[in-house]
């Protein structure tokens, strides 16, 4: 996927979630943050990416589903509902990987797809 496109929407995203969001939105967006940079440094599992299931990018969102559903439980707003079902349904993507007839190449686009609508429902919840 397009990094720089999804950076910059990030970035504008966060941003607006900080400076005109609540206490959840800017959990939400520092959250957000702190998984792009712990997913830049997490291990890959093998020598080529995505072969194999990419244990160090699943942790990461898993924690990242974890903060968000924090968020949802303490948080009175619809928009961590909705972000948290997204990130589910990256940690169940992660998991097709245990099945031999999963293309490495739609593994990585599956992964890269889903976090484009994220900071995008961050900033609609704002």
């Amino acid at each position: 996927m397009n990094v720089p496109v999804y950076l910059s929407i990030l970035v504008v995203c966060c941003l607006y979630a900080f400076v005109r969001g609540g206490a959840p939105e800017r959990l939400g967006a520092a959250t957000l943050v702190g998984a792009i940079f712990a997913s830049h440094f997490a291990p890959a599992s093998g020598p080529i990416r995505f072969q194999t299931i990419e244990y160090g990018v699943l942790a990461v969102d898993a924690a990242t589903l974890m903060a968000i559903l924090i968020i949802v439980i303490r948080a009175q707003r619809y928009w961590p509902m909705w972000m948290a079902a997204i990130l589910l349904d990256i940690v169940v993507t992660h998991l097709l990987m245990l099945s031999p007839k999963v293309v490495p190449w739609s593994y990585a686009v599956m992964i890269a797809a889903w976090n484009y609508p994220i900071p995008i429902i961050l900033a609609i919840g704002t």
